[in-house]
């Protein structure tokens, strides 16, 4: 015996489905290896001011690889090159009163060392440090998906997290 099948109808399906936001950051390195970051010239719900790569939330339906170009322009004056590279997919689950976000990272081909920055005013200063140098600087929630980002940088991969942890070898991402 088979059950009736109900017709939802488009709009209410789609009404129907969770919210979450997207977010997208750019790893830029110069070409020394060292690795620029942004410190937040204030808190925002749920995290102190910390260091952080460049970049934002995506507006409502722009695609990750734009939100990473627009959100490095807007914060550092920087143009990425190339082909952006994805580096880090991190699906990280509804806390402190944000939404599930999708969080992409990617790659970009390093800048000359010495490339001047122009800051937002959503940061306060920047600077260009090779990755053990900002481990000491880095909230604790941040250090293992630093670690998995750099990973899949010298690795030339990519990794997919949950929570800012890899969900293929969590003890890996944490060791760095």
């Amino acid at each position: 015996m088979t059950s009736p099948t109900t017709t939802i109808a488009p709009a209410d399906f789609a009404a129907a489905l969770p919210p979450h936001a997207v977010s997208a950051t750019v790893l830029v390195t110069d070409i020394s290896g060292r690795i620029l970051m942004l410190h937040q010239a204030r808190a925002y719900p749920g995290h102190p001011a910390w260091w952080q790569l460049p970049g934002g939330l995506g507006d409502l339906g722009e695609q990750p690889a734009h939100t990473a170009r627009r959100e490095v322009e807007e914060e550092t004056g920087l143009r990425p090159t190339g082909t952006l590279r994805p580096l880090v997919i991190d699906y990280r689950s509804a806390a402190d009163g944000w939404p599930p976000v999708i969080d992409f990272a990617f790659d970009t081909d390093p800048v000359p060392d010495g490339q001047p920055v122009r800051l937002s005013p959503e940061h306060d200063t920047y600077a260009w440090h090779t990755y053990d140098q900002w481990l000491p600087h880095l909230q604790p929630e941040q250090r293992a998906w630093f670690a998995s980002l750099w990973h899949a940088h010298t690795t030339r991969t990519t990794a997919l997290l949950t929570d800012g942890r890899d969900v293929a070898a969590p003890t890996a991402a944490a060791s760095g």
